[in-house]
């Protein structure tokens, strides 16, 4: 069957690594003339499942595979795997409700999805590419929605083999996030000191303040402390340091809904202000494309205005690392 032509996309589940169930898409159509594999790694929402993930699988590989040459050496997957205690995953399923719903460890799901992407970036090749002459997995997308769009935020800060990171309706402040919903909720941690004492109290504790600000996009670089959208000369180059370490190279596309009252974008501002701030600025030479868009009318969910930018988003970042890879052979 000829890709190029079909509106077909296949799916086959495997078993990667330790116990996870993993949809490959794609890659029983991969063309023969391919030596190079992107790998786009879906993250579904809470208290959803891989399955959520079909339709922006399904619509990135028609897109890449409609836009690169018959003889592409170059061939696109993607994998979605259920998030912990999702799906084939569920263990206890009140943990995965709201602080609204009953589950007083509401803020704890915080980095295993992350962890476990790059766990599975180790060993995917191992599970589809065994035979000598396969080709060969050379880059990795990250796209999360929701609970998946933090996850997409952690590993484009933190996992080096993931050069291009989709976030719908994602936070890359986890702790403003939560602190406006238990706001919201009317815990009692938030509600009697307006706030003050829920950083370290029962709802989210000091091991989870620890792991915030070891992981998170906005405790990594500005810990405790607020945003600096325009930082010092000193500021400056200590943040150059972690943005030459962690992001320097790589491109991110933002969705989010302007009425979305889950994760507001509002929480997400200043950091994604800093980020852009920077990478136009005083950061252009670290080569990051940051695309921000916010869609009016739209809540905590994704549109097909949505899913169109992020196809167009994928086949460029693909089309513009064969571009770069042909440039850097010529010189």
């Amino acid at each position: 069957m000829n890709p190029q032509s079909s509106p077909y996309v296949s799916v086959i589940t495997k078993h990667i690594g330790a116990g996870i169930l993993g949809d490959i898409y794609g890659l029983e159509d991969i063309s023969k003339t391919c030596t190079s594999i992107t790998c786009l790694w879906l993250l579904h929402g809470r208290s959803f499942s891989k399955e959520q993930m079909k339709p922006f699988a399904t619509r990135c590989l028609k897109s890449w595979t409609q836009r690169a040459p018959a003889d592409s050496e170059i061939g696109l997957i993607a994998v979605a795997i259920d998030q912990r205690n999702h799906g084939t995953r569920l263990v206890y399923e009140p943990a995965n409700g709201s602080w609204r719903d009953g589950n007083e460890t509401h803020a704890h799901v915080f980095h295993g999805t992350a962890t476990d992407t790059s766990l599975l970036i180790d060993h995917l090749g191992s599970y589809i590419f065994r035979f000598s002459d396969a080709p060969v997995i050379t880059q990795h997308f990250s796209l999360g929605f929701s609970l998946g769009g933090h996850a997409s935020w952690q590993l484009f800060f933190n996992e080096p083999r993931v050069t291009a990171s989709v976030v719908i309706v994602g936070c890359p402040d986890y702790a403003c996030i939560m602190s406006d919903r238990a706001r919201l909720s009317k815990r009692e941690t938030s509600v009697a000191s307006t706030g003050t004492n829920f950083f370290g109290s029962e709802d989210f504790p000091q091991a989870l303040v620890a792991s915030v600000q070891k992981y998170d996009p906005k405790g990594m670089l500005f810990g405790a402390s607020d945003v600096e959208c325009h930082p010092s000369a000193s500021e400056r180059k200590r943040l150059r340091g972690q943005l030459d370490a962690k992001i320097k190279n790589k491109r991110l596309l933002l969705c989010s809904g302007a009425v979305d009252r889950l994760v507001p974008y509002h929480c997400a501002e200043p950091f994604i202000g800093f980020l852009k701030t920077a990478t136009t600025g005083w950061y252009e030479d670290g080569s990051v494309y940051v695309e921000d868009n916010v869609y009016e009318g739209v809540g905590h969910e994704y549109t097909e205005a949505m899913i169109v930018d992020i196809t167009r988003f994928i086949s460029d970042s693909i089309a513009g690392s064969v571009d770069s890879t042909k440039a850097a052979s010529k010189i």
